[in-house]
């Protein structure tokens, strides 16, 4: 059951790294932006590397756990029967230690690498805005006002003409 676990973590792997892969894009990205991105997708590619090869020495280790020692081994009954399968069990046990421990740390990097990524598409959100955005000159000619508009007249000389 154990192997059978790890095989789904380490197939979950490969498809999450190339994800993160196919994410780095420099189109429309600061400099700084782009670093960021990068040191983040690095860190949670290491942290699932270490996760996929923890899991392949789990592997092994549990595959010789069940395989029988070979025959030459057997004339050393306390190496075969007590010794190595103890270090087996210790082996799986400090594997899998690790492993929870480091698939912990992949939502937070991840999680990162969503706040930077989101701070990137603020970023070409808020110049896509501003590049599409008219010019004040613009926008004051497309609402000119009427040549009198602001005109101050004095009120005698208004008198005896119809308001418009």
């Amino acid at each position: 059951m154990l192997v059978t676990f790890l095989g789904l973590v380490s197939a979950s792997i490969l498809p999450t790294i190339s994800l993160l892969i196919g994410s780095m894009t420099a189109s429309g990205r600061s400099v700084s932006a782009v670093d960021d991105l990068e040191r983040e997708i690095g860190a949670a590619m290491d942290a699932l590397l270490l996760i996929f090869g923890s899991v392949g020495i789990a592997v092994v280790a549990l595959v010789m756990l069940a395989t029988a020692p070979p025959p030459f081994l057997s004339k050393i009954p306390l190496l075969t029967v007590t010794i190595l399968p103890r270090l087996g069990q210790a082996v799986v046990v400090a594997v899998i230690v690790l492993i929870a421990l480091r698939t912990g740390q992949i939502p937070a990097v991840l999680r990162r690498t969503l706040e930077v990524r989101h701070k990137i598409a603020v970023a070409e959100a808020r110049r896509a805005t501003t590049d599409r955005a008219p010019v004040s000159l613009e926008v004051r000619t497309s609402f000119s006002n009427h040549p009198d508009f602001g005109k101050i007249t004095n009120l005698e000389d208004n008198e005896g003409r119809e308001p418009h």
